[in-house]
């Protein structure tokens, strides 16, 4: 099974990104015949990777290139009526692609999905944990702020930054909190906080703004605390609840 999966990975990160040109990506917005192109070129590197199984894989080296077609087609149109949202027209892509290859691996090797404890206590809680800290977080960030009117104080200064990366930079230190907990690198938590003190030092003293200095500082060490709460808890779980 782990062969198939990577053969299939392979053909997509080829026929994805190696061999597709950036100048490919725009002609096929542009023209149907690019995009059967495209396709025409992840379909033969699969056959080649296949090669010597083909007879046994090709039913998933077809289903891979309509799904592949039907998938791409959807994102150019996605593309042309949502022009400004190109990220999230590439994750959404790239996880029905992912999925595709999935439905593959499940129709081979079902004897295997069978067994597998996909709602596993374990699985649950690291689910749950990444649901909180995406979702619930910034939830109640936005509550505990609620009390402050912040968006009148600091209008001037969200035009100056770039949009929802400060939502995304919380994102990432909480998740970076929690992993560091779970593979006991401690110090690395030090470290984080160290360098986002230092990269937003300059935004403190540039500011000369006391509201907003305490405004960061209140949010920094709300999202610390949230994680490493976060952290401690699935760590206790996963030691205690689940083993």
């Amino acid at each position: 099974m782990l062969i198939v999966l990577l053969q299939l990975l392979l053909a997509h990160v080829l026929g994805d990104f190696v061999l597709q040109p950036k100048s490919l990506v725009e002609k096929r917005k542009i023209h149907i015949k690019y995009l059967l192109l495209h396709v025409a070129i992840h379909t033969i590197a699969l056959i080649i990777i296949f090669s010597q199984t083909l007879k046994d894989h090709w039913h998933g080296v077809v289903f891979i290139m309509a799904t592949h077609l039907a998938i791409d087609s959807l994102k150019i149109w996605y593309e042309h009526k949502w022009p400004t949202k190109p990220f999230r027209a590439f994750v959404f892509d790239q996880i029905l692609h992912l999925l595709m290859i999935a439905i593959v691996i499940i129709f081979y090797y079902p004897d295997y999905f069978q067994q597998l404890q996909l709602w596993s206590p374990t699985n649950l809680l690291y689910l749950l944990t990444l649901l909180v800290l995406v979702f619930v977080t910034p939830i109640i960030m936005r509550v505990f702020f609620s009390r402050w009117d912040t968006e009148q104080a600091f209008t001037g200064k969200k035009t100056e930054t770039l949009l929802d990366a400060g939502l995304v930079i919380g994102v990432l230190e909480r998740l970076m909190v929690v992993i560091f907990i779970q593979i006991n690198f401690l110090p690395g938590i030090g470290f984080l906080i160290a360098a986002k003190s230092i990269f937003r030092f300059g935004d403190l003293t540039q500011a000369k703004n006391t509201k907003f200095t305490e405004y960061i500082l209140v949010g920094t060490f709300l999202s610390f605390t949230i994680a490493l709460l976060l952290g401690v808890l699935l760590k206790y779980a996963m030691t205690t609840i689940v083993t």
